[in-house]
């Protein structure tokens, strides 16, 4: 390939050279991506989550009911991911490894089964 082959295309490289990292972190934090909270783990009971607050599920039998808001849940080894609603419920198993997102200001309760 000549000099005039090689100018510039759509993955960044230019005269045969890579972006430079700075430019790359550069359109990342043009990305403006929102953080997230830590995760914490729940136990049985009530729990307030803020927007993007992140809730671990423990793995044990447990009924999660989603009391206000909206929360997205995921559980490893499931190809599925739940949006759930306020009124809506979820039974998390004994082996499952789940956790759960608000979507904006939820109220969550967690139920030994």
């Amino acid at each position: 390939m000549d000099a005039q082959e090689t100018g510039s295309n759509v993955i960044g490289f230019r005269s045969g050279m890579h972006t430079s990292c700075a430019a790359i972190a550069g359109t990342a934090l043009a990305l403006r991506l929102a953080p997230v909270a830590p995760a914490r783990q729940a136990a049985t009971g009530d729990h307030d989550l803020a927007r993007r607050e992140m809730l671990m599920l423990p793995a044990a039998s447990r009924r999660l009911i989603v009391l206000a808001g909206e929360v997205w849940l995921t559980r490893d080894g499931d190809a599925e991911d739940y949006i759930l609603s306020a009124g809506d419920q979820f039974a998390v198993g004994a082996g499952d490894m789940a956790a759960l997102q608000a979507l904006r200001p939820s109220r969550v309760r967690l139920i030994a089964a």
